[in-house]
């Protein structure tokens, strides 16, 4: 399955749509706003699936059920955090949300010394054989 990603749409501050990339790819949508087409997909689902783990429940207003919530564990004890649990709804929300993610490896750890929550992750998208990793601290 092919995939094809699109920027959010940027606004400067004269209120003209504004580009991250000058290489980046101009779409109007049927509503007539513009976006921008990523020239790097691995960027982009890194992008998605941040968004995805550091949004609360609720907090996204189209679909009450979109996100991890990674921000709610900040101030958990290390004995309140069922990993395993975590780890499980994180593959749940992107199988969800990211279909075009195939979760190969995950791994969540807690640094007791920097009270911090690591999120180690390797995938793959549109059929490809070497794998991407992505890696987010929470702290």
């Amino acid at each position: 399955m092919s995939i094809s990603i699109v920027f959010p749409i940027g606004v400067g501050d004269n209120g003209t749509t504004v580009s991250n990339s000058s290489t980046s790819n101009v779409i109007t949508t049927g509503l007539g706003l513009t976006s921008y087409a990523d020239q790097s997909p691995q960027a982009a689902i890194k992008q998605n699936f941040k968004m995805l783990l550091l949004t609360r429940k609720g907090e996204y207003v189209m679909d009450a059920n979109y996100g991890v919530g990674l921000p709610d564990y900040l101030f958990l004890q290390e004995q309140e955090i069922n990993t395993s649990a975590l780890q499980g709804e994180i593959i749940s929300q992107a199988r969800t949300y990211l279909p075009y993610m195939v979760i190969d490896e995950i791994d969540v750890s807690i640094d007791e010394l920097a009270p911090a929550l690591k999120i180690r992750v390797q995938f793959y998208y549109n059929g490809l054989t070497i794998p991407e990793v992505f890696e987010l601290e929470v702290n």
